[in-house]
């Protein structure tokens, strides 16, 4: 593994080799030895911290917002569109998708980003495990958008695989609780887009929704429930589930645009994104359907939610 620094672009890439000494260093910034994958509460450093993308001077870039909407920063600058963000184990920094298919690391004390190469060109999709050492990802190997598969690549041992192997398109994975399984979207074609769920260690998979249409960007609670946006109604609308797909119940009701759900820490409330007057902002409500209000200030455009586990 090789390491090259931009210093003009204060960037580091990192190659895919995974050689036994940058799995180290890797190891020691972003792994904890031991996981807790219970309901907790952020760290000082980010508690009651969401990460998004807003639009700002041409391009789409990261944000930090404070849950009670006293503090709006942005933490990124360079020229590129942002997209999908999750949080480290550590909460001092974050994994951020590009539009170009790229990810780096976003050291959100120095601001820095590291430039994550595996080896493989447009990814999407992009999450971190909560101790680091895996990445999952959405990707095609076949030349069509249309024809995604699941991937995950272990840091610490190198090994990168694809895990779905599924007709048609296959994105936005996210873990549950105990890492044991994933989450994430499958488009078999026609009039629907559902949600399923896989073991890992089995690779079994079960699809939670059928037939409801188009079921989009599910996100896991610390409880093992699954928020996403659906428009089973008509309208795209925040709704939960459990990974059997059952105890189903409707927490938005608006017409317009309402996704991109993201769990609070303890499972208790939601943040998404909606358009509900007039422009794409981020939202916060109970996970009753309870207390909603906006989160991000007026006047600019945001979307993407992260909320810091």
């Amino acid at each position: 593994m090789r390491i090259k620094t931009d210093m003009s672009k204060n960037q580091r890439v990192i190659s895919a080799c995974w050689v036994s000494g940058m799995v180290i260093l890797i190891v020691s910034l972003f792994c904890s030895s031991s996981v807790n994958h219970e309901c907790f509460a952020s760290s000082a450093h980010s508690k009651n911290l969401v990460a998004c993308v807003c639009y700002k001077n041409s391009y789409w870039q990261v944000f930090l917002v404070k849950e009670d909407s006293t503090s709006f920063k942005q933490v990124t600058s360079s020229p590129m569109d942002k997209a999908k963000i999750s949080w480290s184990l550590k909460k001092d920094s974050l994994l951020v998708n590009t539009n170009l298919g790229e990810i780096f690391i976003l050291d959100l004390n120095t601001r820095q980003e590291a430039k994550v190469n595996i080896g493989m060109k447009g990814m999407t999709d992009a999450v971190w495990s909560r101790d680091g050492r895996r990445i999952l990802f959405s990707l095609s190997t076949h030349g069509s958008i249309d024809n995604n598969d699941i991937w995950i690549v272990d840091i610490v041992s190198g090994k990168r695989e694809c895990i779905t192997k599924m007709k048609h398109l296959q994105h936005n994975p996210v873990w549950t609780a105990d890492e044991e399984k994933i989450v994430f979207l499958s488009g078999q074609g026609g009039q629907s887009h559902d949600i399923c769920v896989m073991d890992l260690k089995s690779r079994a998979v079960k699809q939670v929704t059928a037939g409801q249409l188009y079921n989009f960007e599910p996100d896991c609670s610390c409880n093992n429930e699954i928020a996403f946006s659906s428009n089973r109604t008509g309208d795209y609308e925040i709704w939960v589930c459990d990974l059997e797909g059952k105890h189903l119940h409707q927490v938005t009701h608006c017409p317009g645009l309402d996704s991109q759900p993201s769990w609070s820490p303890d499972g208790k409330k939601i943040a998404f994104v909606s358009n509900r007057d007039g422009q794409l902002a981020v939202w916060v409500i109970n996970r009753d359907g309870s207390n909603l209000r906006r989160l991000t200030p007026p006047n600019v455009a945001c979307r993407a939610p992260a909320w810091s586990k």
